[in-house]
């Protein structure tokens, strides 16, 4: 009896052992299980967590790139408008300086129309005043100071007239002053300006030495004499006129050895045939 009691009390023991073992491991798979399904939300909502960090990443990417876009847009047709404006200035510009342009061709016109005016209303002025009574200058009339300060604008219109290039009213102002006043003191350099602005025509040079050749004539003791001489020589080589051209020329050296043309002059004389 005591030996089956013991076998039994051994499978008891034995029983009691495997249905607690089956216990433990129904208790270790559920808190597997549990484990898992907790990993698993904690991993939905890492991932739900970072999908969203996504969107939200590329949502302000797209609004940054979206604002990029729309001021880039904005930049550029600010440049072009700007550009259009720059055209539209130099346009502007251009037309401006073409304006002026013509402004001041047309102011020099009406200056050289003004000072050949007044050139001549000068020269008339001494004429309708060129006597006197009793000694006393009439009504009217220039005085011997005004006939002289009017003798020197006239003069002085001439040669800002050539200076400017208005040949035809410097020429016009020199031929009233030596109309006017021929025995004066600036006649001889009126003589040289007026045979220079002639002897610009091919056509007119024999009239250019005999513009020349009146400073000797008329004012012998001028100092503007060997310079009248050595031009005439230098028109009569152009006109293939040797003998008179040999002629003056040896006059500037001969007679006036220390001007300055001399040298010149005698340079030129070796040159004649």
């Amino acid at each position: 009896m005591s030996r089956v009691t013991t076998l039994a009390g051994r499978i008891g023991v034995l029983a009691t052992g495997l249905f607690l073992g089956a216990c433990a491991t129904k208790r270790d798979l559920e808190y597997i299980q549990m484990e898992v399904r907790a990993l698993g939300e904690r991993q939905d909502s890492a991932l739900q967590a970072l999908t969203r960090s996504v969107h939200e990443t590329n949502s302000v990417a797209m609004d940054s790139i979206g604002a990029l876009s729309d001021a880039l847009f904005v930049l550029r047709g600010d440049v072009s408008n700007r550009l259009t404006a720059i055209q539209e200035q130099q346009l502007i510009v251009g037309e401006i300086l073409g304006q002026s342009q013509r402004s001041l061709e047309a102011m020099r016109d009406e200056w050289s129309s003004q000072q050949q005016l007044l050139a001549e209303q000068l020269a008339a002025r001494v004429t309708e005043g060129d006597s006197e009574e009793g000694g006393v200058p009439a009504t009217g009339q220039a005085s011997p100071t005004d006939a002289a300060d009017l003798a020197q604008e006239i003069y002085d219109t001439g040669v800002r007239q050539s200076n400017r290039t208005n040949y035809g009213a410097a020429r016009r102002a020199f031929e009233g002053f030596l109309e006017e006043y021929p025995n004066h003191d600036l006649a001889p350099s009126a003589y040289l300006h007026l045979g220079a602005l002639v002897s610009q025509d091919d056509e007119s040079l024999e009239e250019a030495v005999d513009l020349y050749l009146k400073v000797p004539e008329l004012f012998p003791t001028a100092e503007e004499v060997p310079d009248a001489l050595y031009r005439a020589g230098l028109l009569c080589i152009e006109l293939n006129d040797e003998t008179r051209a040999r002629q003056f020329l040896e006059r500037v050296v001969n007679t006036y050895p220390e001007h300055r043309n001399a040298e010149l002059a005698r340079s030129r004389l070796e040159d004649i045939p």
